[in-house]
């Protein structure tokens, strides 16, 4: 199994040196009752301090993130009013990158969430609609969406170098939490357990705090998940090959969210 980096941070590194080192030296200062001692256990301290500060990556406030994510739902929440859909959501498998497909078939390699016209409708869109990119299938009147996790699950993939479809669930249901915690920062805590119809998925402390919000949710979050729950969904469909629907959705004012995700 491939095992899970965090980003690495040369400044990270070089200020947990500067902080021990200045630590240690004032420490010695204090018992030995030296001065010029305690005045480089400052500077180094000091150092490592703003050391600690410095990021070499890129940094984006949650609540953009937020803001951007609420966007798109209440889009989505726009075509639901418009034509009428009350239907499930369905996350298809989306091809994986190395497979050579002809031009015509190139779009089944995105993430895409299908949404029936009814709780009762087909979740298996045919071969050639998906292909062909449609927003509405002419055959059962439900539509095509990009799926709100899929900027997620590319972000993982990239971090991990690996194709999601090229591990077993297992491995998958190990590094997706952790990714989602300690490499993106997206939730404080998060679990994936497998089931035999599919997975559930828990986390707290997820960052999209209007999606939790009850006064102002938008209601797709109820059928697609938030990002994170998508991006699992997602994920989940790409390596297993099959077409999973969020089965339940629990929230909770704490940005906590427990669902239950199963293949069709």
């Amino acid at each position: 199994m491939k095992p899970v980096h965090k980003k690495s941070n040369t400044a990270l590194q070089l200020a947990g040196v500067f902080l021990g080192a200045g630590v240690f030296v004032l420490a010695f200062s204090v018992f030995l009752n030296l001065q010029v001692a305690a005045f480089i256990g400052l500077g180094l301290t000091f150092w490592g301090a703003v050391l600690a500060l410095t990021r070499n990556s890129r940094y984006v406030e949650s609540s953009l993130l937020d803001g951007t994510a609420r966007s798109v739902y209440s889009t989505i929440d726009r075509v639901l009013n418009e034509l009428g859909n009350s239907g499930k959501s369905y996350y298809l498998p989306a091809s994986p990158k190395d497979v050579a497909l002809p031009e015509y078939l190139k779009n089944l390699k995105e993430p895409v969430v299908y949404i029936s016209e009814s709780p009762d409708g087909d979740g298996r869109p045919s071969i050639d609609e998906l292909a062909s990119g449609k927003f509405i299938s002419t055959q059962t009147h439900g539509f095509f969406i990009t799926s709100p996790g899929s900027g997620i699950m590319t972000q993982v993939e990239n971090q991990l170098q690996l194709d999601l479809s090229k591990i077993n669930l297992n491995e998958l249901a190990e590094l997706l939490p952790k990714m989602l915690t300690e490499n993106l920062n997206l939730a404080k805590k998060s679990a994936m357990t497998l089931t035999p119809t599919g997975a559930t998925f828990k986390a707290t402390g997820i960052i999209y705090d209007s999606l939790y919000n009850a006064e102002s949710k938008p209601k797709s979050v109820a059928l697609l998940g938030c990002p994170v729950v998508s991006a699992v969904a997602s994920a989940l469909a790409k390596n297993s090959g099959k077409t999973v629907t969020v089965k339940e959705q629990v929230t909770a004012p704490s940005n906590s969210v427990s669902a239950t995700l199963d293949f069709v």
